[in-house]
């Protein structure tokens, strides 16, 4: 079973010259500072530079945190400021910003969101190769060239990577007030069908309740392919490969029985009531989520079972063999606009999110005594100020995933620490298994039309699918019905004739 290679933290000794692994995979030894590497712009004179990443509410102590992050950088002497824009309903803000021309010097972009791929087909982005070595010389050396393949395509690498844990282990989670109240043992479950007697229980018993969630987002399903070993090397147009297989076949995951069971099983469920009839907003499913509304959802299930709830909540990861793919690598990325006027004062800030944990922890957090306090200084653990809780704090943006190295990231709760989430997590980077499609991107220039067919068919029918909306007997062979009209045959002979020469070279 292949998996990566720790290499010695401090790069010394034995095989640390040769080892596949990397210290990145670790909790980095960062301090503050200025990041090594040559230096962007003038101090006396510096430029401006601007981020843009997805916000999920309003920020309003933003004006204080962009106030210290400017002070920290004129402090270290940068040449470069740089403006914080948080964009909600990112996707759709985005893809406006890409048409109108306003977008910033650099930005997130993932496998799942402002899609990565999508923008290097279309050229939004700028090739770092040479740029990450000279002014992020400590995020270059903090991965191995085996992850950055995760963010390369055609051999360039088109973005940095956000370091966190890289496997998907999707599962579920449960409410633990109610996993107790009706005897569930989540150790015990293998599969989302072993929920179903628990979900019975909730329905009877507590009417408030939902015991399972849909959005119309598909937040709901039960289908993930890393549950079945799976590569999804184009999961926007339902391509996969086995993670071991040597030939690397490419098949359609609508068209396999895996799919068709978790349809049924999510179908099953809502005529049961187990779910609503209707599927939720996503805003209205995340209120009832987060407010103890719903009993059991689809999530990763890290393996310390950390809480992102005001309320205490159990876990269970359904996937038995982590594995290493591009999807999971290129899921949290930061780019360079191919129109910044200053592309390496951006990635010299994008070193700073990477190995300064004052600059990252500033970013995620906001500021001491305003936004957070230790609550354990020692072991870095961090809560709200007096008087503030999740919903009240001025800066709470709570998606340290998105920025940079999560492993740089304090503690949110006491329990996080004792675990040492993020040794454990970063354990699981260490010991997953490598796809054999680690990587492969699909390059869609030449199939536009049939792209943009595919995703249509795509957005018609697998939301009735995936979240039971439909009998799947029915709606998932007109999804196929439509795939194949849609030229969805040419899509996967594409994407295994470039599998197949990728492979080659």
């Amino acid at each position: 079973m292949e998996s990566l290679t720790r290499r010695n933290l401090f790069g010394l000794g034995g095989r640390a010259a040769v080892a596949v692994g990397a210290a990145g995979l670790l909790p980095a030894l960062a301090a503050c500072g200025s990041g090594g590497g040559s230096s962007a712009g003038d101090p006396k004179n510096p430029v401006n530079i601007s981020y843009q990443y997805p916000a999920y509410a309003d920020q309003k102590d933003l004006p204080r945190v962009q106030a210290a992050l400017d002070a920290y950088l004129s402090k270290l002497g940068k040449g470069f400021r740089v403006t914080l824009q948080p964009v909600q309903d990112y996707d759709a803000k985005m893809t406006l910003n890409m048409s109108a021309g306003n977008v910033a010097d650099l930005f997130f972009t993932a496998s799942w969101s402002n899609n990565f791929f999508t923008n290097v087909g279309a050229g939004n982005l700028l090739a770092l190769d040479d740029l990450l070595p000279a002014y992020a010389p400590k995020l270059w050396a903090s991965l191995p060239q085996s992850i950055w393949k995760g963010a390369r395509v055609k051999g360039k690498v088109y973005a940095a990577i956000n370091q966190q844990r890289f496997p998907k282990l999707w599962g579920v989670t449960v409410k633990q007030e109610l996993a107790d109240k009706y005897g569930l043992d989540i150790s015990a479950l293998n599969g989302y069908a072993d929920l179903e007697p628990f979900l019975a229980q909730v329905k009877a018993g507590e009417p408030d309740v939902i015991p399972w969630a849909t959005d119309n987002a598909t937040f709901g399903t039960t289908f993930y392919s890393e549950i079945y070993g799976w590569d999804p090397i184009a999961v926007q147009y339902g391509l996969a490969v086995r993670h071991d297989d040597p030939a690397l076949k490419v098949f359609n995951i609508y068209a396999t029985d895996e799919y068709m069971a978790a349809c049924e099983q999510v179908y099953k469920w809502r005529q049961a009531g187990y779910t609503t009839m209707d599927p939720l907003s996503a805003s209205d499913r995340a209120a009832k989520q987060h407010g103890g509304a719903i009993a059991a959802w689809s999530d990763q299930a890290p393996p310390t079972n950390p809480q992102f709830e005001t309320f205490a909540t159990v876990s269970k990861n359904f996937v038995a063999a982590p594995l290493l793919n591009t999807d999971g690598v290129a899921s949290t990325l930061t780019a360079v606009n191919v129109d910044s006027s200053h592309p390496e004062a951006a990635v010299e800030f994008m070193e700073l999110l990477n190995s300064d944990i004052y600059v990252y922890n500033l970013i995620c957090f906001g500021v001491e005594g305003k936004d957070y306090v230790f609550t354990d200084a020692a072991e870095k653990v961090v809560g709200f100020p007096a008087g503030l809780t999740t919903n009240t704090d001025p800066y709470n943006p709570n998606a340290d995933w998105q920025f940079g190295d999560q492993f740089n990231a304090y503690y949110r709760t006491a329990a996080d620490a004792e675990a040492k989430r993020w040794v454990a997590e970063a354990k699981v980077n260490a010991s997953a298994v490598v796809s054999k499609a680690l990587g492969f991107s699909l390059d869609t220039t030449a199939l536009r039309t049939q792209i943009a067919t595919v995703t249509a068919a795509i957005t018609q029918y697998q939301q009735q699918a995936a979240i039971g909306l439909a009998d799947p007997a029915q709606v998932v062979p007109k999804l196929l019905h439509q795939l194949d009209a849609a030229g969805g045959g040419d899509v996967l002979a594409a994407a295994q004739q470039q599998i197949d020469a990728w492979a080659k070279s």
